[in-house]
């Protein structure tokens, strides 16, 4: 979801992700270097801590009637931010 309407105009700068879940992102050498990984993944994913799940979405994801967090929530997402 993206908010482009009245003062929001999201599509300028950004494309909405059509997929599901992510796929991995491919890091500078500078990057690589500094965190040991090459590829971080990339989409619509949440992230699993030690001792919880958490998740995040923004701006109209919040209060369209198929919000992220619905579904995060039914999944076992404990923190959606």
């Amino acid at each position: 979801f993206m908010a482009d309407d009245g003062n929001y105009r999201e599509t300028r700068y950004f494309t909405a992700w059509k997929r599901s879940g992510s796929e991995p992102h491919m890091l500078s050498p500078s990057l690589q270097k500094v965190t040991g990984q090459a590829s971080v993944p990339f989409g619509d994913a949440a992230i699993q801590a030690l001792n919880t799940t958490f998740g995040a979405e923004t701006c109209e994801e919040l209060w369209t009637p198929r919000s992220p967090h619905i579904k995060m929530g039914l999944s076992g997402v404990e923190v959606i931010g």
